[in-house]
């Protein structure tokens, strides 16, 4: 009975690390955790200023966006929209 717990077990740790490895994006990281949301926010920027950048998700996309500020372009005349 203990052998059927083992394989079980090693079943179980199996089965869930192929889901982790589902739920990773480009980044490797966990979606949504500081670190994911820093490491796009640092590839959007990349992608902003043409440089070399890791392809953007649409999820990491509106993670980017959702966590910018509105008033963030407000100074800048080409992105401040007509009222």
């Amino acid at each position: 009975m203990k052998q059927r717990g083992k394989s079980t077990r090693s079943t179980l740790l199996r089965r869930i690390e192929e889901l982790e490895s589902r739920t990773t994006d480009g980044s490797g990281l966990a979606p949504h955790s500081p670190a994911w949301l820093a490491f796009w926010q640092q590839q959007y920027h990349l992608f902003e200023t043409g440089q070399e950048h890791a392809p953007l998700t649409l999820e990491a996309v509106r993670a980017v966006m959702q966590a910018t500020p509105d008033d963030e372009y407000e100074d800048d005349p080409e992105t401040t929209r007509a009222a």
